[in-house]
């Protein structure tokens, strides 16, 4: 997992040095391409179960629970320490 932690922070580096208009918030990731920003990270329901949120500290969450069709139920941080 942490392999995985350090390529969605590597791909929301990348993405923001591109756009650099959009600065703070969280940059969504789905299947290891970049869909979206948010200025903040939001209500889980908005998104599908399985998308990763990377915030400008390097912090990553992954959207949980859920269906595709209702959204994910919450977001829970992937913390690269613990796998």
């Amino acid at each position: 997992m942490s392999e995985l932690i350090e390529t969605l922070r590597a791909t929301a580096i990348r993405w923001r040095a591109g756009n650099q208009e959009h600065r703070g918030g969280v940059v969504l990731v789905w299947q290891g391409s970049v869909y979206g920003w948010k200025n903040s990270l939001r209500d889980a329901g908005h998104e599908r179960p399985g998308v990763y949120a990377v915030d400008e500290a390097g912090q990553v969450f992954i959207a949980e629970g859920g269906d595709d069709d209702n959204g994910a139920k919450c977001w829970v941080a992937a913390d690269s320490a613990s796998t």
